[in-house]
């Protein structure tokens, strides 16, 4: 971790300039994130919902811990209170937590063995951790797996979205009988020749695009969805009995320990935070010219919008992200519209520090705003021309605080 305090310090003289901003600010540890979708079979839409959720990437204030299972198929609708026991039996059933513990530890399905390169990748650091048994016998490998359990595999969650299609098919209609009617007058007006013939059609031509394409049901698509937040149970006793009893690299294969690790059910858990509900948003269909272009944008919005409402409700899920540049008065960061930022939001600054056995830890120095131009960066934003959507970062001011640089680490705090 030298080479990170040498980075800091290089980043902290240079913090006055911004066109000396280094070309990658990313020494910052994300939370992991897998993401489920929960689909009604037989229901309207659900082939559309199926395939376009299968598309849907990772939040980018996450790092992707997805599994290779993506969708559960329901039976029926049950209340919120049966669905999440159902959940948590599936959960239980399909080894989930079990195996988003294997995936940290890049586990070869071959001959069970681990190892720590994913560690390493996401906690930034260096080459000191060559294996295992070397770093368990020394007082700074303790120390980073220590920093890899507290920031890192503590801080993975899994989010199961229930999607059920809401029709509003109404709404669709009209816009449907309003595009028909548009397209009526540019035929009549065709029909008796003339330059206000030419100009009808123009301008409707736009609308024509989407009318070849877009059809009253899929302009009217919308869908509900409930998130179940959990978070993967990680601690000290459960890191001691994976290390001891599970853990094995190629220079150690053990079988012993594969068939241990095979047939533990009962060590790893996936804790239940809690939940939250919205309804998507009125289809946009500006900027749109294929039916899957919508599904995509209104699915979305409506999951990144469920992620930011979990933030808001459940300290444990709240992002860090890097200040990216500081102009002056003007401190610039990577995040917007779709991390749910507003005037009204308000962020803790973070510096990261290491004691003499490398442990890590974080102090406040200071809290900032967004200024007047924030981020549209939300799925699409820029198709859409929304305003602000090429910006490419908000601007914040300080509230509080002391000198700040690039490459330390903000919160948002209610």
């Amino acid at each position: 971790m030298k080479r990170l305090l040498i980075y800091m310090f290089i980043l902290t003289v240079g913090a006055s300039n911004a066109a000396e901003t280094p070309e990658v600010v990313a020494d910052y540890n994300r939370s992991s994130l897998y993401t489920l979708s929960l689909l009604h079979s037989g229901t309207t839409m659900y082939s559309e919902i199926f395939q376009t959720v299968l598309k849907l990437e990772c939040p980018d204030r996450y790092n992707d811990h997805s599994l290779s299972l993506r969708t559960i198929n329901a039976f029926g609708k049950p209340d919120e209170k049966e669905q999440l026991r159902q959940l948590e039996d599936f959960i239980k059933r399909n080894k989930i937590a079990k195996r988003m513990v294997a995936k940290w530890f890049d586990r070869d399905k071959e001959d069970g063995t681990f190892n720590m390169e994913l560690i390493k990748e996401r906690g930034n650091y260096n080459a000191t951790i060559e294996d295992m048994n070397v770093a368990m016998q020394t007082t700074r490998g303790k120390a980073m797996l220590e920093d890899a359990g507290e920031q890192l595999i503590s801080n993975t969650f899994l989010v199961v979205n229930d999607v059920t299609y809401v029709n509003k098919q109404s709404r669709a209609e009209a816009w449907q009988a309003a595009f028909e009617l548009a397209t009526m007058v540019a035929t009549l007006g065709a029909s008796a020749g003339g330059k206000d013939a030419k100009k009808t059609s123009e301008s409707v031509a736009g609308v024509g695009v989407l009318g070849n394409t877009i059809t009253s049901l899929i302009a009217g698509f919308g869908v509900n969805i409930r998130s179940y937040l959990f978070r993967l149970t990680w601690n000290d006793d459960i890191a001691s009995q994976f290390y001891s009893q599970y853990y094995y690299d190629k220079n150690s294969v053990s079988g012993d320990k594969k068939k241990a690790f095979d047939l533990d059910d009962n060590l790893f858990k996936l804790e239940y935070v809690g939940s939250f509900e919205s309804s998507s948003s009125k289809t946009v269909t500006r900027g749109l010219h294929k039916d899957e272009e919508v599904f995509k944008k209104v699915l979305t919005r409506a999951f990144d919008e469920n992620i930011v409402q979990l933030r808001k409700k459940f300290e444990v899920f709240k992002i860090t992200a890097p200040i990216y540049q500081i102009d002056g008065e003007e401190i610039r960061i990577h995040i917007g519209k779709k991390e749910g930022i507003t005037s009204g939001s308000r962020f803790e600054v973070l510096e990261r520090m290491e004691d003499a056995d490398g442990k890590l830890s974080y102090k406040r120095r200071g809290v900032i705003k967004p200024q007047n131009k924030i981020w549209d960066n939300r799925f699409m934003a820029t198709e859409e021309g929304a305003e602000n959507a090429t910006l490419g970062f908000t601007t914040f001011e300080k509230v509080s605080g002391g000198d700040f640089y690039p490459g330390m680490l903000i919160r948002e705090i209610k």
